[in-house]
């Protein structure tokens, strides 16, 4: 049977987060854990002042997200560790988790240069027209002017530790048997906790206060309030667990026990159902129902969606609409 792995039901993230500050400030480089979407699971560990400025950014931050998400596929790809420039032209790489040969997060460092042949180096994100990423670099020069420059060899040797380090992740969490067996159909979230159907507003189903499920645990609730009501945001167990005064491992085995799976599972399968959803009662493209729900990119809204589904979302659509007799949902219904 196939097994999933989710790394914030793994790590105690307090204990990760010591060694990461440990390690960023030993190396110089900048750390960060990033689960297989690209969405981090830590903070930032050495951040140096102009990716803070970058990331904080109001518009460009979203752009070091993707660069995080496409530096870490590449390494999934292959495996190995992944040095790479980002849209800025500073030095990151990506060194993959994986069990079972599948992907599951990474841990991401860099923020540097390199003392020469730093451009040989792939640049996995390139905005030369975007304007306010040059107004932004320009505006900055000081604080890139500033960036340690390292070796391309010395920074290949970090990587290699850092792998052997994302290795030993893998195996406490086997260990640990914190993996979980995958979805055995579909729709097996809808079959343990059954949801209303949503509005097929797209302006509704983003800012409805009031949720479709209630929670058998009452100190739940205020959480799963917030995940429906913020359908447009990826919400972390570290931005959640504030709001029931819980720590995000606590959170985690309280939403596992409530729903049978861990809440990485529930809520990528709640995000394919309203997807579904969209997809059948409006004509939203594939790409702004990917940015309506949170996704980072279409491409891995697609991903996830045929992982649950077993065909994509165009051809999702269009099933139900060769399908005289589906039956499309609406708010009175």
């Amino acid at each position: 049977m196939e097994k999933d792995f989710a790394l914030d039901t793994v790590l105690d993230l307090t204990k990760w987060e010591k060694l990461q500050e440990t390690i960023a400030a030993t190396t110089h480089l900048a750390l960060l854990l990033v689960d297989y979407r690209g969405v981090p699971v830590t903070p930032h560990s050495q951040v140096k002042p102009f990716c803070h400025l970058a990331r904080t950014h109001p518009k460009l931050g979203k752009y070091c997200e993707k660069c995080d998400v496409r530096g870490g596929l590449e390494a999934a790809r292959s495996y190995q560790p992944f040095i790479y420039r980002c849209h800025f032209d500073i030095i990151d790489m990506a060194i993959p988790i994986t069990i079972e040969r599948r992907y599951v997060g990474a841990i991401m460092a860099g923020e540097i240069m390199l003392t020469q042949g730093q451009h040989e180096l792939e640049q996995v994100l390139s905005l030369p027209d975007v304007p306010a990423v040059t107004a932004f670099k320009i505006e900055h020069q000081g604080l890139l002017d500033a960036y340690p420059r390292i070796p391309l060899a010395d920074l290949k040797q970090t990587a290699a530790l850092l792998q052997e380090l994302s290795e030993y992740i893998v195996s406490e969490a086997i260990k640990k048997d914190y993996y979980v067996t995958a979805y055995e159909q579909a729709l097996h979230f809808t079959k343990h906790a059954t949801l209303a159907p949503t509005t097929p507003l797209l302006s509704q189903q983003l800012t409805q206060s009031n949720p479709t499920y209630t929670a058998k645990n009452k100190l739940l609730q205020p959480v799963i309030d917030a995940i429906f009501a913020n359908k447009e945001q990826h919400l972390s167990l570290q931005t959640l667990a504030p709001l029931v005064n819980l720590s995000p491992n606590y959170l985690s085995r309280l939403l596992r026990k409530e729903f049978g799976e861990p809440f990485s599972q529930v809520y990528t399968q709640l995000k394919i159902d309203w997807a579904q959803e969209l997809l059948q009662t409006t004509t939203l493209s594939i790409n702004e129902i990917s940015d309506a729900l949170g996704f980072l990119e279409p491409s891995y809204f697609i991903r996830s969606f045929k992982k649950i589904t077993k065909t994509t979302p165009l051809k999702w659509r269009q099933l139900q609409t060769d399908n005289p007799n589906k039956k499309i949902i609406t708010p009175q219904e």
